[in-house]
């Protein structure tokens, strides 16, 4: 294509200087030079056309074939295996948050067990003027309620708050990259208040998700 617009600006170029020496009165520029000149221009246009049409069909091959290539890896995504490791991966990850859940419902059942005793140790200790204060059994070397409870010497225990670790699981296991972040946006959004709707726009564009995500 390059060359062949070369040639024929080279032509044009060419004739024009012709034409010109002609209006300056030079003898020496024949009709035949002129028409010669004008037949290579022709000549020069059908080659750049030739190679307009050429680009064009290279162009319309390149596209063909990408298509072709996109379409096969479209049917691969559909008849191959497909979402049979998301839904292997995403069942794994419901698993363990719920593993997770359990075990930290357990903690924080423990706690308020606890808290609660040590709460009505308290009231009795009160009632029996023998505390007049908050954590009457801290004598006892352990004091506290349903939220947090205390070893004396030993350390806290507190009520683990699942809302909170559940997105801080997933701010982690998501990353600090930009798809990350995005995800984690999304994720934010789709809490606020749209929970349900969420997930069933989800299993409704992704059936294969819907034993994995249903909830127990």
């Amino acid at each position: 294509m390059t060359t062949a617009r070369q040639e024929l600006n080279e032509a044009r170029a060419t004739l024009a200087a012709l034409t010109e020496r002609v209006r300056e009165g030079d003898d020496n520029v024949t009709p035949e030079q002129l028409a010669a000149q004008r037949e290579l221009i022709a000549f020069a246009e059908l080659r750049v056309e030739a190679a307009q049409r050429k680009e064009t069909r290279v162009r319309a091959e390149e596209r063909g074939a990408l298509a072709g290539a996109a379409r096969e890896a479209a049917e691969q995504l559909v008849t191959g295996p497909g979402m049979d490791d998301v839904v292997a991966a995403t069942r794994a990850a419901v698993d363990a948050l719920a593993h997770l859940a359990g075990l930290v419902r357990e903690r924080n059942a423990r706690i308020e067990e606890i808290g609660t005793t040590l709460v009505q140790l308290d009231e009795d200790l009160k009632a029996a003027g023998e505390a007049t204060g908050p954590w009457g059994t801290r004598r006892f070397g352990v004091w506290g309620d349903r939220e947090a409870v205390v070893a004396d010497g030993v350390g806290r225990a507190a009520v683990l708050p699942m809302g909170r670790l559940s997105v801080a699981v997933t701010v982690a296991g998501l990353g600090d990259s930009p798809t990350g972040r995005l995800a984690q946006d999304q994720h934010m959004k789709a809490f606020t208040g749209l929970r349900h709707a969420t997930v069933q726009h989800l299993v409704d564009t992704f059936p294969a998700l819907r034993d994995a995500v249903a909830p127990n």
